[in-house]
């Protein structure tokens, strides 16, 4: 009640009466001496007033003072008092932490913190730093307002703990924000920065403090430098990883056939790309299911590598699907462990190699082809001797009474291989149907040039398409004795690699002369600059009398399929020198390579994509191929293939486009990461034994960990601009950041000089005063 009355007789509405701090102020205030003066001045008044009264000194006197506090009340009301109660707003600074969450933490390339123990990660080093980011940096107070926040691709918020553990010594085990997984794709520093200065704009801001390798695909410009100097935000750098560069070995790419033949030495082929180091690298090609080595080399890397290629061959294996995975296994440690394996998928086909093998006459060459392919198990062969009587012109595992004639007669071989024999021996048609064989179903062809015939009775006609070169073909013999010499293309394919018991390789006696053996007696000149823009040189013949070099084996791809052009018929010469050894594996690894293809061939309709592992938003091609030829002239002009993710969901629907009588294509782009199958849904083709759905496999453009070095000079360059430090030491507790909070004093305050006790006091003394002067008859 009392609190009531109060806060009634001073006039207050809003000021608390109960409050500490509460003061006396004046809306217009007086100094000091001005208040003396005004005391001076009432009590003047007040006795020049009562001086000269015909009353009682006692009286002039209290009427007196009744005048001069009559007189102070009113200059103290004029003066404006009010009642006020301090209060203080403090605008606190602002500190930005930018955490770095992208890929590259992952990297170990950090000092290990005892001798012999491995390498930290960045990732490691980072958390370490920040465990130890003290009180200061855990707790917001009134004059400084700490915001954490994560960046990679984007910037995130990190959300600061509510409780932090602590040791026995009560020193804190955790960072003081969860920081979640460091998984981003790319590092952007400069959109990090720029997304500071957007958040505290109009605020003050002490600094920016960032735990950062500094590789980044996006760097500070000159504008935001100029922004963050602009707004005086000096840049702390805490740098992470090493400042000078490990080195790293990757595999960038892995090749394979997506079918093969069970009893087939399967090609891998694998790209490596090696940045900052060099020495010897251990590649292999592992099965992951069991575990067993199938394949492995040893190669020295040099520095800045940018692409190194090799093959692994699988030996044969059983038929069915399999899981392979292509891995490095560095000798010395290795920057980005991530990055030194690829998985791959492929089926094995439990069948033999199915060749066709037509010769003109019986030369040497042919003999033992012949004789090789019908006691290889794993070639199912069928040969026509076109010179040869009728009783002996079958010949072959498979023998046949005469050439095919039909598509589908031919679509019964994997390999076509043609000797010394004219043109004219097979019609337009069946040369079409060969060569449509190569293109559509991936079908193999092997030209074994002769001197007679081949290639110089071909011009004109449909297979002349699959010779490597262009015309006149009427080739010259080479002068004199030729060695031969496989080039990098044929380690590539995986032939040419004779293995002479532990050696894998091309044996240096084939290309010594001084064995009379290896010297092959003719060959075919075939000029370089003749070669189709798509042909590739595997193998070329050096001249013994003046080392001149030419093209002897040509390889070719040509549609699905692919063709080859052996110049010489003069390999049989080596079983002089190593019996069946060098001959056989050079003619098995011809054939196996051009027979290859052909395992995906036993189907009615084919869907291929190229590439079958590809980055985000790269476009894919879709092909579609009909081989059942009843079925061609109903297809239709558009189909439709969906893009099915590993849930089953469709992601997305492509129209493919009639590209022949039997083809279509099309591009697919796809826009998010994962395996999918894309699948043929219209029309229903898929009712065939037909390969009407393929997987491929999206990733990122892992830029992160295939270029992760540091970028310390950047950072070190950043700091300096702005007025920060570059902290080597790592540690918060170096950072000094200036305080630029400020103090606003926003006070509450009431007048009371228009109060009810202003008013009381007034009339109150007014009427002492004229009662007291009633009572002495003054009035």
């Amino acid at each position: 009640m009392s609190s009531s009355i109060t806060r009634w007789l001073l006039g207050l509405k809003d000021l608390p009466t109960d409050t500490e701090g509460l003061r006396l102020t004046w809306e217009r205030p007086i100094p000091d001496w001005g208040w003396m003066l005004v005391v001076v001045l009432c009590v003047l008044i007040g006795i020049w007033s009562y001086l000269r009264m015909d009353v009682t000194r006692g009286l002039r006197v209290l009427l007196g003072g009744m005048r001069v506090m009559i007189l102070l009340l009113v200059a103290i009301l004029l003066a404006g008092p009010m009642l006020e109660l301090p209060r203080v707003q403090v605008e606190p600074d602002w500190v930005a932490v930018l955490v770095d969450r992208s890929r590259s933490m992952q990297v170990r390339d950090e000092s290990p913190e005892n001798e012999g123990q491995p390498r930290r990660s960045r990732e490691e080093v980072l958390r370490s730093t920040l465990q130890g980011a003290g009180e200061s940096w855990r707790t917001n107070t009134d004059e400084r307002r700490i915001i954490w926040m994560g960046f990679g691709e984007g910037v995130i918020d990190l959300n600061e703990r509510s409780e932090t553990n602590v040791d026995e010594s009560g020193v804190p085990t955790e960072p003081p924000v969860e920081l979640g997984e460091a998984n981003g794709w790319r590092t952007r520093i400069g959109s990090a920065l720029d997304e500071v200065l957007r958040r505290t704009a109009g605020r003050p801001l002490a600094g920016v403090v960032i735990l950062t390798d500094g590789r980044t695909e996006d760097p500070p410009d000159r504008e935001l430098v100029r922004r963050l100097q602009g707004a005086a935000a000096q840049v702390h750098v805490l740098p992470l990883g090493s400042r000078q560069p490990i080195g790293d070995t990757q595999v960038s790419r892995v090749e394979s056939p997506r079918r093969a033949f069970s009893r087939d030495a399967v090609p891998v082929s694998i790209q490596l790309e090696s940045r900052g180091r060099s020495g010897p690298v251990e590649i292999s090609l592992v099965d992951v299911d069991s575990g067993e080595v199938l394949d492995q080399k040893t190669i020295n890397v040099e520095k800045d590598d940018q692409a190194r290629d090799l093959v692994l061959t699988a030996p044969p294996s059983e038929a069915g699907n399999r899981n392979w995975v292509v891995q490095i296994d560095s000798i010395e440690e290795d920057l980005v462990p991530e990055n030194d394996r690829i998985e791959f998928k492929l089926e094995l086909v439990d069948r033999p190699l199915r060749v066709l093998f037509i010769e003109g006459y019986p030369r040497w060459e042919y003999r033992y082809l012949k004789n090789l392919m019908v006691r290889e198990p794993t070639i199912e062969s069928s040969v026509m001797l076109l010179s040869a009587d009728r009783d002996f012109a079958q010949e072959g595992n498979a023998p046949i009474t005469r050439l095919p004639r039909t598509a589908e007669e031919f679509a019964e071989f994997d390999l076509v291989v043609l000797g010394d024999l004219p043109a004219g021996f097979l019609t337009e048609r069946q040369q079409e149907l060969i060569r449509e064989q190569v293109a559509r179903k991936g079908g193999g062809l092997l030209f074994i040039g002769g001197p007679r015939s081949l290639p110089s009775s071909w011009s004109g006609r449909p297979l002349a398409d699959l010779l490597p070169f262009t015309g006149p073909l009427d080739l010259e013999r080479l002068d004199g004795a030729v060695t031969v010499l496989p080039t990098d293309t044929a380690d590539r394919l995986g032939v040419l690699r004779m293995l002479i018991g532990d050696e894998l390789g091309w044996p240096e006696m084939l290309s010594d002369p001084t064995y009379e053996w290896s010297a092959l007696q003719w060959a075919q000149r075939i000029d370089p600059d003749r070669l189709k823009p798509t042909a590739e040189v595997l193998a070329e013949a050096v001249n013994i009398d003046d080392g001149e070099m030419t093209p002897l084996v040509i390889g070719m791809r040509y549609g699905a399929g692919q063709a080859v052009y052996v110049g010489t018929d003069e390999i049989w010469r080596w079983r002089y020198g190593r019996g069946e050894l060098l001959p056989e594996q050079f003619w098995m690894q011809l054939l196996r390579l051009l027979g290859r293809e052909a395992a995906e061939g036993d189907t009615a309709l084919r869907m291929t994509v190229e590439p079958a592992r590809t980055s985000l938003g790269r476009p894919v091609r879709v092909s579609i191929e009909l081989f059942a030829q009843a079925m061609v002239a109903d297809s239709p002009e558009t189909v439709r293939v969906d893009a099915v993710d590993a849930d089953g969901v469709v992601v997305s629907e492509l129209e493919l486009a009639r590209t022949s009588a039997a083809g279509w294509g099309g591009t697919w782009i796809p826009e998010q990461t994962g395996n999918f199958t894309l699948r043929l849904v219209e029309p229903d083709l898929a009712i065939l034994d037909a390969d009407s759905e393929v997987m491929v496999e999206v990733v990122r453009p892992d830029t992160e960990l295939r270029f992760a070095d540091t970028d310390h000079p950047l950072l070190e360059e950043l700091a300096e601009s702005t007025g920060g430090t570059m902290h080597t030491s790592g540690s918060f507790n170096d950072i000094d950041l200036p305080n630029r909070s400020f103090t606003t004093e926003r006070p509450l305050s009431e007048r009371i000089w228009t109060s009810p006790l202003a008013f009381i006091l007034l009339v109150l003394l007014t009427t002492l005063e004229w009662i007291g002067r009633r009572l002495a008859r003054l009035d």
